[in-house]
């Protein structure tokens, strides 16, 4: 698929131009544009790589059960507990901001929880490098319940015109995915890049709504990862106020203090402390063909504009990025860090590869950048895919 895609791309780069200028002109940002697609995608898929080939020194060098205690304690504590906490303690800070729209929907604090959305919006994105555990499948699948695109517009148009009145965040909660988490609460907020102006009264309401569920399946995520017993006590609060989100907690003993597992590699570890380190390495390798591939290069290629990630926000080229600097935060050991800590996953390959080390901290750079790129000239990503 990767090389197909270049390939299909390259050959649309050498087509001769031999339109009028004002189609000379468009042709020229078309190739410009799969230029730009292609060398973002290409950066992805090699850090992907990059990432692959850790996990297999970490197979061929079976590091000390004390080496991997020390980079899984300081991955847990100071990368993944953190950002679940940021992003709890914003979801929350969602809700105020509703409360708000409820008393009065003004425009100005439409804009302040457009704003809301935006800051837990970040810290999600800066958590994709971490997507198993509490958050997989195979656990509590808030990944899918918290970020599935496309949205259902049709059910979700059906709420606002026949249910929104009777619609609780219990009730939402219990919904399909595809109308509640972070891309319909975008979509009842922006519209092409921006704050929408008003909303009515079943748009608040949905909106509230989908932000409990929203806020449930953060502190969830915060909960299984630290402990139930630490954490604030507004988001134990949050967490403890649907009965079916602690059930679901409660009937999953093995993804609840997950971190401790993780840093102990007991439960699904099985006390194999090198599976548990290699985690860090696939979960880096995952998002970075995720975005590579499923968020740039798919709708893209097919022209899909409702496949393009946060496109009512055109929030898609900060969310790809965001998504590197998780790779980045999980690889150095802390949240955005200029150096790689000393008990870091880096440190550990540097002292085995230096050359895969040095490839993969100039790789996060090289796709940070050429993400950004695909962007050039202030247009979105939802601009590129849908004048392509």
């Amino acid at each position: 698929m990767k090389k197909l895609f270049r390939t299909l791309l390259l050959a649309a780069v050498a087509l001769p131009i031999v339109f009028a200028s004002c189609e000379k002109d468009k042709n020229a940002d078309e190739t410009t544009d799969a230029i730009r697609v292609a060398a973002a995608v290409d950066a992805c898929s090699e850090l992907e790589a990059y990432f692959k080939q850790v996990s297999t020194l970490i197979s061929d060098e079976s590091p000390s059960d004390d080496q991997c205690k020390t980079i899984l304690a300081g991955y847990v504590d100071d990368v993944v507990i953190p950002t679940y906490k940021s992003l709890a303690e914003a979801a929350l800070d969602m809700r105020t901001a509703n409360e708000a729209l409820k008393t009065d929907a003004t425009t100005a604090n439409i804009g302040k929880a457009a704003d809301a959305w935006m800051t837990a919006r970040i810290f999600w994105e800066k958590s994709e490098a971490f997507l198993f555990g509490p958050v997989g499948e195979d656990a509590f699948d808030i990944d899918a319940h918290i970020d599935s695109w496309p949205l259902e517009r049709g059910e979700i148009d059906n709420v606002l015109n026949n249910d929104a009145s009777g619609l609780t965040g219990e009730s939402a909660w219990e919904l399909d995915a595809e109308v509640i988490g972070f891309h319909t609460t975008e979509y009842l907020l922006f519209r092409d890049g921006h704050a929408r102006p008003s909303l009515t009264g079943a748009e608040v309401k949905y909106l509230t709504a989908a932000t409990d569920a929203l806020i449930w399946d953060c502190a969830l995520a915060y909960v299984a990862w630290a402990g139930e017993n630490n954490v604030s006590t507004a988001i134990k609060s949050a967490f403890e106020a649907n009965s079916a989100v602690v059930n679901a907690f409660n009937d999953n003993a093995t993804y609840q203090d997950f971190g401790n597992k993780m840093k102990n590699a007991t439960g699904k570890y099985n006390g194999n402390f090198a599976a548990a380190l290699a985690e860090i390495s696939d979960g880096a390798a995952d998002i970075a063909g995720e975005v590579g591939e499923t968020k740039i290069a798919s709708p893209y290629e097919t022209k899909k504009v409702e496949e393009v990630e946060s496109w009512y926000s055109w929030h898609s080229l900060d969310d790809y990025q965001n998504n590197i600097i998780s790779i980045k935060n999980a690889y150095y050991g802390g949240l955005d860090l200029n150096a790689p800590k000393t008990n870091s996953l880096s440190a550990y390959v540097a002292s085995k590869n230096a050359q895969l080390d040095s490839n993969i901290k100039a790789k996060i750079t090289d796709c940070i950048n050429k993400i950004a790129a695909i962007g050039e000239g202030g247009k979105s990503f939802y601009e590129v895919v849908r004048d392509k």
